[in-house]
Formats: C-alpha cells, sequence, structure tokens
C-alpha cells in the first residue's frame, strides 16, 4: 500500500491503545485507527511548529477528502504501538499522509493508511494551494531530521 520510494519526511510517536478504543474482544475497534491518524497527524504539524489552531486562524482548513485503511493484525488493548506518519510527495494544493501502526519493536504493521486533506480557505470554502508557510515548515522539519 505504501509508495515504493523513500518519503520525503517521517514523523515517528508512541501511542498506547485504551480500553474505551476496544471492543468486546479487547481488539482496538476498526474505526479507532482513523482518530489515531488524526493524532499523529496532528502532532507532527504542532512538531514541524505549525498546530491546526493557528492555521485556522489565518483563515486555513485542512479537511479529510479520503482515507485509505488495511488491517493486517489486531492491536490489543493496553498495547503500546510505534506509530510513524509518512509525506512521500510536497503538499500543492492537497496534503497526502501515510501511516505506518504496529506493536512496538514488532517487524510488521497491524494497520497502513492513506489520508487525503484538501487546503481550504474558511471564507470561500475553496480549495487553496498550500500557504507558503505551511510548506517552509515542512521543508524546515524534512532538513532536521
Amino acid at each position: 500500500m505504501l509508495p515504493d520510494r523513500p518519503p520525503i519526511l517521517t514523523y515517528t510517536m508512541p501511542l498506547r491503545s485504551r480500553y474505551s478504543e476496544t471492543d468486546k474482544m479487547g481488539v482496538v475497534y476498526y474505526s479507532r485507527y482513523l482518530e489515531y491518524f488524526e493524532v499523529i497527524r496532528t502532532e507532527f504539524i504542532r512538531k514541524a511548529g505549525l498546530p491546526y489552531a493557528e492555521m485556522e486562524r489565518n483563515g486555513v482548513m485542512l479537511p479529510v477528502a479520503g482515507v485509505d485503511v488495511r488491517y493486517k493484525q489486531p492491536i490489543r488493548y493496553d498495547e503500546l504501538m510505534d506509530c510513524r506518519l509518512m509525506i512521500y510527495d510536497e503538499p500543492t494544493v492537497k496534503l497526502v499522509t501515510w501511516y505506518d501502526i504496529r506493536p512496538a519493536g514488532a517487524p510488521r504493521p497491524a494497520v497502513l493508511g492513506r489520508v487525503d486533506l484538501v487546503f481550504v480557505d474558511m471564507a470561500t470554502r475553496r480549495p487553496i494551494r498550500v500557504p507558503p508557510s505551511f510548506l517552509k515548515r515542512i521543508h524546515d522539519y524534512a532538513a532536521m531530521a
């Protein structure tokens, strides 16, 4: 599912599954991975120096336009996960983020995902090009890694 080339940037963070996110079998419920993707993406954008709240104050929204999730194996209650966000292409009007979530230290992913987001002007609700400040922060983050 992931592109067959190195990403231009990668962000990694740990996350632990919580009881409220699991089903009766003690397995993380499938829709929770979309929430994990959001947490990872939000933390990455914050770490890169341009939090969502600041983007919104500047009149830019970043709604989801599409999602693809592949479930490979379950994550269970209280399991520590290695979560990785990757960006393979410089954003234009669209920001495409890829995800690899696996049990901590596991050799293979439990879940792979892709989320397509679109930069939108809050006033007009129309797509816009990536704000230069966002692009600069992406470049700065990639250069630091």
